[in-house]
């Protein structure tokens, strides 16, 4: 069984160094255990400090290519059409993958190759790489994502490429792309399995996407929810425009 790890990347300079070993350890550990990994990396023309680190891995990488994008979902675009493993993933340049946690998601899916949909459990580590939070996963629910709750486990998700050619290209939001596509895997009848234990690493910090523009991911949410069935009754719509209201009133500094 082969897996793609696609990686987008712009002026990451502080984490990609660490997120390219990650990947690395994983590839050389894979062929001991029965399975095959491929890196496939996307750059946006980042800087020259990003760009020294690249080339020093580049041998070990399977793709490289240094073209500006569109954003980061036309980067993983790019892997989606590219890539050659039965699952893949995308893994950000500030953000890891959890060895360990691999290995035991492949094993299931090397016994569950029906599996269209895998994720598991996610730590929240600083700009240290220290566990800040832990996330365990739980089984998701089409209605409760799109109506109360848009919380996925993006970090650590495998997606099944015969499954994936089926329903298409992520989407370009500039934020929310991978609520969309899991949404998307739910309305196209996905066979979903969750784990029960840590696949990734998901650093948060203010300078992160995550952490910088919250109203973005907010409005975001709340178009595809309403795409997806959300209707103004739904607690989704009370407590998504509270919490724009409140960025509004106490904007971050």
């Amino acid at each position: 069984m082969k897996f793609s790890i696609i990686i987008p990347s712009f002026n990451q300079h502080a984490y990609i160094e660490e997120t390219l070993k990650n990947a690395i350890d994983i590839k050389t550990s894979a062929g001991s255990k029965g399975f095959a990994v491929e890196i496939l990396l996307f750059d946006s023309e980042s800087g020259p400090e990003v760009q020294a680190i690249i080339n020093r891995y580049r041998q070990a990488l399977d793709l490289v290519e240094i073209k500006k994008d569109k954003g980061q979902y036309d980067a993983i675009n790019k892997g989606i059409e590219q890539c050659t493993g039965d699952y893949w993933c995308w893994l950000n340049t500030d953000d890891l993958i959890n060895a360990e946690g691999f290995f035991k998601l492949a094993g299931i899916l090397q016994q569950n190759p029906a599996i269209d949909y895998i994720y598991g459990g996610v730590n929240y580590i600083n700009e240290k790489g220290e566990v800040i939070k832990h996330y365990d996963s739980y089984a998701l629910d089409f209605k409760t994502l799109y109506s109360h709750t848009p919380a996925v486990f993006q970090p650590g998700s495998f997606f099944k490429k015969a499954f994936t050619d089926t329903i298409g290209f992520l989407k370009p939001y500039q934020c929310c792309f991978d609520y969309e596509y899991i949404l998307r895997c739910f309305k196209n009848k996905a066979n979903i399995y969750c784990c029960n234990f840590v696949v990734s690493s998901f650093r948060f910090y203010n300078a992160s996407k995550t952490g910088s523009i919250i109203p973005v991911f907010i409005k975001e949410q709340l178009q595809i929810s309403k795409d997806y069935g959300r209707k103004p009754y739904h607690f989704l719509t009370a407590f998504s425009n509270l919490r724009l209201l409140k960025h509004a009133l106490f904007p971050r500094k």
